[in-house]
């Protein structure tokens, strides 16, 4: 079985439409982990970032942030704990890399469980520490239905 790390910037695509790119790629992936072709994790820092952007850059409301929180652990199970040699590893590949601490600790969480990343950040996926939803799903040869 297929596992992988989907970031914030992927899951977001799964629940909001206006303005992402690489909306089919990132529904696929979740198509997928629904119907057993894949696991998807996320980290707990995932919850987080979805809840910062649906209230503060959607504007969404307290009720409906927490539903939507809702529904992202129903299809996704317990997330994740960042450990503290995820931690260390994220240090490094921030300072490497020019990253974002929270960007470098999903790569150093996917690097510590051997597994791919999936990411829409640039940043990321230029470092080559992460792989678009686009080309996960070419890879893995996930249909769309």
């Amino acid at each position: 079985m297929t596992r992988l790390l989907i970031d914030t910037s992927v899951v977001l695509k799964w629940f909001h439409s206006d303005g992402e790119a690489e909306l089919v790629e990132a529904r696929t992936l979740r198509t997928a982990h629904l119907r057993g072709d894949a696991t998807a994790h996320v980290l707990d820092l995932g919850l987080y970032e979805v809840g910062n952007v649906l209230v503060r850059a959607l504007g969404w409301s307290a009720g409906d942030v927490a539903d939507q929180l809702d529904d992202l652990l129903e299809i996704l199970g317990t997330p994740m704990v960042v450990t503290n040699l995820w931690l260390r590893d994220a240090a490094v590949l921030a300072t490497t890399h020019g990253l974002t601490f929270n960007d470098a600790a999903w790569a150093a969480a996917a690097r510590g469980l051997g597994i791919s990343l999936v990411s829409a950040h640039r940043q990321l996926l230029a470092a080559d520490l992460a792989e678009s939803p686009t080309d996960a799903v070419r890879r893995l040869r996930f249909s769309p239905h």
